[in-house]
């Protein structure tokens, strides 16, 4: 007899500071998962051969331990919000007649949000829980006639087995599902004709920082923010690939001038949010405010179209502004 992966939970809830498990059984959230758990990343010390000591292995010892991985999901707008503020580590909600609009953006900080993660392996093969996890990278991505599907990398610097799972959680988000046909995305104000898109959040955590006289690791402090998106685009005329490569969209030579625009990238949902007045449609509203493409080649082949992965990064406006700003709006009033 095995265990079915189906029949697992896992469950997230921010934390109120470091170092205390917060269990999702109150105010978490649990969601729906495609795939993906945290596993135990520890090596076994092995010493090297010594001389006088014979060709056999004599002894080994497991040194300090840190859990990590990936969690795969239709992205859903309450446990994404959950996931954006611990990755951007800002969020302020304001609830108006049954809509919450949560705005997340990043925190200069290079401490962000602590998790507590329950998570329970099978029916009952094992039930885990993480303390001061941390979401490292955090990807979106959409086909034009596909759903939106989203990644979470997250670290856990604490895990206990054997714990207890939360017995049939009534805190799930089981908000409704997003697709391509209700996704937008502009740049400079004006459409781009995208049939695909990806967004992704690298926090750059080092998960090494272990200490004399203990197993685990002593500090998860971001390094530089990486946000980056790209675009698959079906060639309409030169002036895209200009501007990527030569600064500007009506240069006819390399330059140093580069064009940074607003990029905009819109998320709805065919769905009402149950409660509200006037009715008003789930949704992720993501704003780079200064965006730059990377420069490409065109790449022709046989009869096919001509069509790039066009991809760019966000620049930081000015100390007052923000890298990005996501606007979720939804029906849970405040954040897990």
């Amino acid at each position: 007899m095995g265990y079915s992966s189906q029949s697992g939970q896992v469950g997230f809830k921010t934390q109120a500071g470091l170092g205390t498990y917060a269990t999702p059984a109150t105010t978490g959230v649990f969601v729906r998962l495609r795939g993906g758990s945290l596993g135990i990343n520890r090596d076994l010390l092995v010493p090297d051969p010594e001389i006088g000591g014979g060709r056999d292995t004599s002894d080994a010892y497991l040194g300090a331990a840190v859990w990590s991985g990936d969690y795969e999901f239709y992205a859903r707008m309450e446990m994404l919000s959950c996931l954006l503020k611990a990755c951007l580590g800002s969020a302020a909600t304001a609830t108006v007649t049954g809509v919450s609009t949560h705005t997340i953006t990043p925190l200069d900080s290079a401490t962000l949000p602590y998790l507590s993660v329950e998570e329970r392996i099978g029916s009952a093969l094992e039930t885990y829980n993480y303390t001061d996890a941390v979401v490292n990278t955090l990807h979106l991505e959409s086909d034009a006639n596909g759903y939106l599907m989203a990644t979470a990398g997250l670290i856990a610097a604490k895990q206990i087995a054997g714990a207890t799972a939360t017995a049939s959680p009534t805190i799930k988000d089981e908000t409704p599902l997003y697709v391509g046909t209700n996704i937008t995305v502009t740049y400079n104000a004006v459409s781009v004709p995208a049939k695909s898109f990806s967004l992704d959040i690298n926090n750059n955590f080092e998960d090494d920082d272990f200490r004399l006289g203990s197993f685990f690791v002593g500090d998860l402090t971001a390094k530089a923010r990486e946000v980056t998106a790209s675009f698959t685009i079906r060639h309409q005329d030169s002036a895209l690939w200009r501007q990527a490569a030569y600064g500007v969209p009506a240069a006819t030579g390399v330059g140093g001038i580069t064009t940074k625009n607003q990029l905009v990238i819109t998320i709805t949902s065919y769905e009402d949010i149950p409660a509200s007045s006037p009715l008003t449609k789930y949704s992720l509203t993501i704003t780079i405010p200064k965006f730059i493409y990377e420069p490409f080649a065109f790449e022709p082949s046989g009869d096919d179209y001509l069509e790039n992965d066009v991809s760019g990064r966000a620049l930081r406006p000015a100390i007052a502004t923000p890298l990005m700003t996501s606007v979720i709006k939804a029906g849970n009033t405040a954040i897990a």
